[in-house]
């Protein structure tokens, strides 16, 4: 169904009028401040998580309705048949079964804040008279939102954030190349680079030695730091940070600020979420998350075999009954579909047919039971001190986080939280024999032993993806993780503070700071080759000139990143044979590219030619590739190398879910595309696919936190607080956001009013 801008306008909900909502006991106002973000005040815990649900649901209640549709596995309901293969993973992955569970395992207090912020939903389904202009492109309604919705969408935007697409992709590849090839990429956290605990610590241990596992016959970064008090101005420590992810149209987080006479929290909501979870900060704590890395998702090779019954599989010689579900599966446009749902005792089937004898399971701390993690957010906001917080995250599940944190009584540091099971490396590699009962989980390392780092001496804690601990920790965590690079640089930039000067400005510059470490390594190298041509002459004598900054108005940074694809495409191919950019387009393959990446990156520092063609020099190799990406670029760019500028390449590309469903409609729903700084290796995110330079991997919310005074903090999103197109906030933190700059998150709540763009007021409904 076509729209016009009279239909966006139609859509945008009332924000003023006084609304009387059934559940409310008391009345509760919400003032919404110049960038459309709610401050809610309330007189009870029930009242605030209603009116949040009710808020939320005025900007995102599309938003929060896509996520329910995708982690049900219902998309297919909307996008058609082009959907379905989403639906049948999401299907079998269970988050809808899993989230019933948490909800049963969360304590009546974590209960009841799910259920007033479902009703807070509802309250708004049943008072407004506008609703969101995609439900006019579908013509449909939502459907009421019951509490464990909530837990759902969670899962959806954090569950599949793991390692088992990455497993997956080994295990296809090590059955069509080289297990010594693929092994070539995979050697573990780099010696000498940066650990996360003990800060300023460096990984000394060996390179991993993945042949055996490889050849066994089987069928996303973020930054966060905190610095002490003895950096800052006022005395008190700092938490800054960002989330690195795909850039959703409406933005993924919600900034929002709700208060009530027992806790205040200001920070990034997930729209279906009550409360604030990750990058935030109460009165008295703030807290700001990164991914933790840790390997949680284990693939088991299942053999199966069929009965009068229905399906077994093996497992320690014996056979199994195999649970099944069928699920029907709505299909815009199309005919119904009924998916099978296998599961074992290690999980839910994912990947193969079991009634062709095998399949690959998956087992996930948060997809094989119920947890009582709501217990955990809840508890968090209440905290008063980082032990108090740290002790909040016991129970915390899904998915293992760290943590840059602090509070007002001085203390800083890191934590790593969340629920890593105990077994072997060998299962960290590829699917594992689920049949042989060798590669079982023998628990979950106790919360105790999780690494932490307070109050370190070295008077700041960073985590920026890369390795949390040394060779020497009792347990495995993980085989893959991010590089120091992005670690290193805010390290750099944190000891050249002069101490007692740190403000809320100072971290935001090294929010923007965009020196790729790699690009220094990449132009020493190729500034050391013999050009071939004029236009190599040029390019080299601009990369003399360059200070490895990754600046949108700058041409190095396009010649370098073209040069480094190129080169990365020869190894892949030398490696994986002719069809490595077809197996790289995978899921699962990025992470491998960065893999590639890394090595040749680490290759070239120490003159280790391995990865290359036997007899080629990295003279030669460099040397095809420069000539390759000026002609590439030529042709993209035009032939005047002072105008291929990174900004031109290098971009975002919001695009709206229903881009693609309704392409007429694209012009509405999509939000403008801006140049932006930064690649994957530096501090002020930027990454992009192998393939194409359009950024697919940035700061999804940027936040500055000072406990000697909340009012000094800053945050930013990269497009707005609304779900709206018509919006005046549905983009306008876009531009800000890409200049990194920052907005207040406002003071006491006499500026809040003074400041309010809408001010609206809930009240009960008379008896």
């Amino acid at each position: 169904m076509p729209i016009s801008a009279k239909d966006l306008q139609a859509a945008l909900p009332d924000l003023e009028s006084t609304q009387r909502c059934e559940g409310l006991e008391k009345a509760v106002t919400i003032y919404r401040d110049p960038w459309g973000i709610p401050h809610i005040q309330a007189e009870s815990e029930a009242d605030l998580f209603f009116a949040q649900g009710f808020a939320t649901a005025q900007d995102r209640l599309w938003h929060m309705d896509f996520d329910r549709h995708q982690s049900l596995g219902r998309w297919s309901e909307w996008a058609g048949p082009a959907g379905l293969d989403r639906d049948r993973l999401l299907r079998a992955a269970g988050m809808g079964r899993t989230a019933k569970l948490d909800y049963e395992a969360s304590s009546p207090q974590a209960r009841a804040m799910l259920d007033a912020y479902a009703a807070g939903v509802n309250a708004f389904l049943a008072t407004t008279t506008a609703l969101p202009v995609e439900y006019q492109l579908l013509g449909q309604s939502p459907e009421p939102w019951e509490s464990w919705h909530c837990l759902a969408v969670y899962k959806m935007r954090n569950s599949l954030l793991g390692t088992f697409e990455s497993k997956l992709w080994r295990t296809r590849l090590a059955q069509v190349v080289s297990p010594e090839n693929l092994a070539q990429i995979i050697k573990g956290y780099p010696q000498g680079h940066l650990l996360t605990v003990p800060p300023g610590a460096e990984y000394q241990g060996e390179p991993l030695d993945g042949l055996t596992a490889l050849s066994r016959e089987t069928d996303p970064g973020s930054n966060a730091w905190s610095i002490a008090g003895e950096y800052t101005d006022s005395g008190l420590p700092l938490v800054a940070g960002d989330s690195h992810r795909g850039l959703d149209t409406p933005s993924v987080y919600y900034q929002v600020h709700i208060a009530c006479p027992d806790f205040a929290v200001s920070g990034y909501s997930v729209p279906g979420v009550p409360g604030t979870l990750h990058f935030c900060h109460n009165e008295y704590v703030a807290w700001g998350m990164t991914y933790g890395s840790a390997d949680t998702q284990d693939l088991f090779a299942e053999r199966f075999r069929e009965n009068a019954d229905g399906l077994e599989y093996e497992f320690r010689g014996a056979w199994r009954p195999a649970e099944i579900l069928r699920e029907e599966i709505h299909v815009r446009g199309a005919a119904s579909v009924t998916s099978e749902v296998v599961i074992t005792h290690h999980g839910p089937i994912i990947a193969g047919d079991p009634r062709k004898g095998q399949a690959i399971a998956i087992s996930d701390p948060g997809l094989i039971e119920g947890t009582p993690w709501a217990d955990a957010a809840r508890d968090a906001m209440r905290a008063r001190s980082v032990e108090d917080l740290h002790q909040a995250f016991a129970r915390w599940n899904d998915r293992v986080n760290n943590y840059a944190v602090t509070d007002v009584h001085g203390c800083f540091g890191y934590l790593h939280e969340g629920r890593i099971p105990v077994r072997e490396a060998a299962n960290g590699w590829l699917a594992v024999p689920g049949w042989s009962g060798e590669h079982e989980w023998q628990g979950y390392i106790p919360h105790a032993e999780l690494p932490k780092a307070i109050d370190p001496a070295t008077g700041y804690a960073i985590t920026c993806n890369q390795r949390v601990t040394g060779s020497d920790y009792p347990y495995y965590v993980g085989l893959v993780f991010s590089p120091d690079y992005r670690a290193r640089r805010i390290q750099t930039r944190i000891l050249e503070l002069a101490k007692g000067t740190a403000t809320p400005e100072a971290m935001g510059r090294i929010h923007a700071d965009r020196v790729s470490l790699p690009a220094q390594v990449f132009t020493r190298a190729l500034l050391a080759i013999e050009p071939p041509d004029a236009d190599c002459v040029q390019a080299l004598d601009l990369l003399r000139q360059w200070d490895c900054r990754m600046d949108r108005d700058q041409v190095q940074p396009t010649i370098y990143a073209q040069t480094r694809a190129l080169l990365g495409y020869h190894i892949a191919q030398h490696l994986f044979g002719d069809d490595a950019l077809t197996l790289l387009a995978e899921a699962g393959g990025d992470a491998h590219w960065r893999l590639i990446t890394l090595q040749t990156t680490l290759a070239i520092e120490r003159g280790d030619t391995a990865l290359l063609p036997p007899g080629q020099t990295w003279s030669q190799a460099l040397t095809e590739a420069l000539t390759g990406a000026l002609a590439a670029l030529k042709e993209a760019l035009g032939d005047d190398m002072s105008q291929w500028s990174w900004g031109r390449l290098h971009c975002t590309r919001p695009q709206h879910p229903f881009s693609v469903v309704f392409p007429e409609a694209a012009s509405f729903l999509d939000p403008p595309s801006l140049p932006v700084h930064g690649d994957g290796d530096t501090p002020l995110a930027g990454s992009y696919a192998f393939d194409d330079f359009t950024v697919t991997g940035l700061s999804v919310n940027r936040y500055i936190f000072d406990p000697s005074d909340w009012t000094r903090s800053r945050w930013i999103a990269p497009l707005g607080a609304s779900g709206h197109p018509a919006s005046p906030h549905y983009a306008d933190q876009a531009q800000l956001w890409a200049d990194v700059e920052f907005i207040p998150q406002l003071g006491d709540w006499q500026e809040k009013r003074d400041r309010a763009e809408t001010t609206q007021h809930l009240v009960p409904q008379e008896g």
